[in-house]
């Protein structure tokens, strides 16, 4: 008999299981947002600012390594205009900019660390003054919101793993 009940609780586990995954909300799914930069994304500024400043919807994480978080920014002939002294205070990340007299758009790239530990890149751009020069290498980053692969490989792992635990349970039924 005590066979027989772990065989009928295998399935009722396996069950069990598969319904808690699913009912779940993954905390891994919710990465941080930028909500707010100074200069604003997309802006046209006439002088140049002494920082960057990035406000995300979620707290920063600060790893122990000290480029876990940073900001880069690169002026219109893609030279790095900031430097390498990041502040962090919550949900904010400030850097210094260094003299800028090349006018023109301006990329902001960011890498920062959410507070479901998952790191998360994300770049802008704002325009300083009225030049002609355009930025070097700055395209769209356009990334899916949610990454589809992940989902694929982990349905078929999770059907895969149930067909075979039917298949091995009615096997030993017979």
């Amino acid at each position: 008999m005590g066979i027989k009940s772990n065989k009928q609780t295998i399935p009722a586990l396996l069950l069990a299981l598969l319904l808690l995954l699913f009912t779940q909300q993954p905390q891994a799914m919710a990465h941080t947002k930028l909500l707010l930069a100074t200069p604003d994304i997309a802006s046209e500024i006439e002088s140049w600012p002494t920082s960057i400043t990035l406000e995300f919807d979620e707290e920063l994480q600060n790893l122990g390594d000290e480029k876990a978080n940073f900001v880069v920014v690169n002026n219109a002939v893609g030279d790095q205009v900031s430097e390498t002294d990041e502040q962090i205070s919550g949900n904010t990340i400030t850097v210094t900019l260094s003299a800028n007299e090349v006018k023109g758009p301006v990329l902001v790239f960011y890498h920062v660390v959410s507070s479901d530990g998952h790191p998360v890149e994300g770049e802008y751009k704002f325009t300083y003054g009225v030049g002609e020069v355009t930025a070097q290498g700055v395209e769209d980053n356009k990334e899916a919101e949610y990454p589809i692969g992940i989902y694929l490989a982990s349905a078929i792992f999770i059907i895969s793993g149930l067909f075979f635990a039917i298949y091995s349970y009615r096997r030993r039924n017979r």
